[in-house]
């Protein structure tokens, strides 16, 4: 009796889930019938369940465009370009949310070593780094306990000698990448920075829609940020701006 009952509750869980699930192909489909609310929740909700993938990043980012929703399409289109850096049709939409939210893409002030340092993902580096730490490792192996002719112990010479250079250029590059994760953007339109974390506070500028900002603490309610590229820092109440990086 026991036994059938557990069954019964076992088999009404899996069949509540899998009924309140949601795959990629639907929120695609209520997307493609032109709910773009729908589809942007779906695609949130896909996000929470099974993290970020650049796919659902650039569709959702794609729904908040079509509701001129900018500020939350600013930051889908960079969260996904984390993951596709190279990717043309988001940096053609990244654009065009910029330009409707009339918030320009901040220039760096070396343009030349950001293009370097963001051609690949940070997993693509990593995965470049640990390739070739592995490769070095398996020639030194096979160096120390096969004798081979000249002429190939050259060419593997060589080669580990290529490896290591990306090894320590890959690191090099993680190394100045590692304050991405303080990286956010400002995703409200009336966002106010003030001078200390209560809501009545002193105003002490808008950093305006799209901007980029450094995260510091929080305290409740509020976050300390700096605003890249202008002299103005303090507090945020934290429904106006997120991190680039998710959590």
């Amino acid at each position: 009796m026991y036994r059938l009952l557990y069954l019964g509750f076992i088999s009404l869980f899996l069949a509540t889930t899998a009924f309140g699930s949601v795959t990629f192909e639907d929120a695609n489909r209520q997307y493609r019938a032109g709910d773009f609310s729908g589809a942007a929740a779906a695609y949130e909700k896909l996000l929470t369940s099974e993290g970020p993938r650049a796919a659902v990043l650039y569709n959702l980012g794609n729904s908040y465009l079509s509701l001129k929703k900018y500020g939350l399409a600013i930051l889908a289109y960079e969260r996904a370009s984390l993951l596709t850096p190279r990717d043309r049709d988001l940096r053609m939409n990244l654009a065009l949310a910029r330009k409707a939210a009339a918030s320009p893409e901040q220039v760096s002030a070396n343009p030349r070593l950001e293009a370097v340092l963001k051609y690949l993902s940070r997993d693509e580096w990593s995965w470049l780094v640990a390739g070739s730490a592995l490769f070095i490792g398996a020639i030194v192996v096979l160096c120390g306990s096969v004798r081979l002719p000249k002429r190939t112990f050259h060419s593997l010479i060589s080669a580990t000698c290529l490896a290591g250079f990306l090894v320590v250029v890959g690191s090099a590059v993680l190394y100045l990448r590692r304050s991405e994760k303080d990286r956010g953007m400002i995703i409200s339109e009336t966002a106010v920075v003030r001078l200390s974390p209560f809501e009545k506070a002193e105003s002490l500028g808008t950093p305006g829609l799209g901007k980029t900002v450094v995260l510091g603490v929080k305290n409740g309610d509020f976050q300390y940020v700096v605003v890249a590229g202008a002299n103005l820092q303090g507090w945020l109440a934290s429904k106006d701006v997120a991190a680039i990086v998710p959590e």
